[in-house]
């Protein structure tokens, strides 16, 4: 009599635990979870430039010529790409061609034009693109070569020297100019930057040319440099360019011409040094003047040997003013060319 009830019993207990197993399930599923594995493998969100070749070998070219390239890169982020900024550095131009914001997957180029100049020799130039992507805001560019010389020209600038003023100025050098290429080279202007310099066709055999270079009558006192221009019927250099330089000395010559104390912290001391060279005899410094009233000076006067000269010590002392410091070194002499020589004095003070 007891077993139907038993039977009951059971299939009821069974129901109920069907009914809490489906309960939970749909709890599990239904109830959100605080997962952060869920956005681990999702990629970050940022621009990132690529370029197709980051450096650029032109191979050789002639002095004077120029070379284009074009780089090519794209936006491999997920976020637009933007150029902030490209910066070429000194013999070369950069312009981008296309928009300086790039979406994810577009590409983009930028135009570098390299102008060889007065370069010759092996040169490398590079070029900074400024963008936002984090990983590289800075990315370089490189462009090099080899820039080879059409026109011979022997000596490749012309140093005067030093040229004492009361023994006359004039002085005359020569420079020996020739193509490597052109069988009928001819050099068809010469100009030059400087009025008291004339350059001239001394003569030509064969198509070498020598040049005649005079300085003429120039007495002021200093250094002097500037330079001849040619102009020629080459075809890969028809532009050539001479330097040239020297120094016209007067009864005293001071080196250096400017005295540079640098970046100097508050408090303390520095020295630095001023040779006085006397080109003639009898010559001496007779007193200074320096100011402003933190600078001193000493004098080591050395005026009976075969080489008389002075050894000036300019001291900058502690209690130098924080700021730019603009100061002026004046030494008077017994001479009638230069009874006053005057050094300026610069640098900066700043704050331990």
């Amino acid at each position: 009599m007891k077993r139907p009830y038993l039977t009951l019993s059971v299939f009821l207990l069974f129901i109920t635990f069907q009914c809490f197993i489906n309960t939970e399930v749909t709890a599990a599923e239904t109830t959100p979870v605080d997962d952060k594995s869920t956005d681990a493998g999702l990629p970050d969100k940022h621009p990132v430039i690529f370029f197709d070749n980051s450096d650029f070998n032109f191979g050789q070219i002639y002095k004077g010529q120029k070379v284009e390239h074009i780089y090519k890169f794209e936006n491999r982020g997920n976020v637009t790409l933007e150029i902030k900024k490209v910066k070429p550095s000194c013999g070369c131009t950069a312009v981008i061609l296309t928009n300086k914001t790039i979406p994810p997957g577009e590409t983009g180029e930028i135009k570098t034009t390299f102008n060889s100049g007065t370069y010759r020799g092996n040169i490398k130039k590079s070029i900074t693109v400024s963008s936002n992507d984090p990983n590289n805001p800075n990315h370089r560019l490189t462009i090099s070569g080899q820039i080879i010389e059409d026109i011979s020209i022997k000596p490749v600038n012309i140093n005067f020297g030093s040229i004492f003023l009361d023994k006359g100025t004039d002085k005359t050098v020569t420079v020996t100019i020739k193509s490597q290429t052109e069988p009928d080279f001819k050099i068809n202007k010469i100009t030059t930057s400087k009025p008291f310099i004339n350059a001239s066709i001394a003569e030509e055999k064969d198509g070498e040319y020598v040049i005649k270079v005079t300085l003429k009558d120039y007495r002021k006192i200093g250094r002097f440099s500037g330079k001849i221009y040619l102009e020629t019927n080459s075809t890969k250099q028809q532009k050539a360019i001479i330097p040239f330089f020297g120094e016209i000395a007067g009864d005293v010559t001071a080196y250096p011409k400017r005295i540079y104390y640098g970046i100097v912290t508050e408090g303390k001391e520095l020295t630095q040094k001023v040779f006085v060279k006397i080109n003639k005899k009898g010559i001496k410094v007779l007193d200074t003047k320096i100011s402003p009233d933190f600078l001193s000076v000493k004098i080591d006067a050395k005026y009976e040997q075969n080489n008389p000269h002075c050894l000036i010590e300019i001291k900058l002392h502690k209690e130098a003013a924080v700021g730019k410091l603009n100061g002026l070194l004046e030494l008077y002499t017994n001479s009638k060319q230069q009874p006053v020589i005057k050094i300026p004095i610069t640098g900066e003070v700043k704050k331990g």
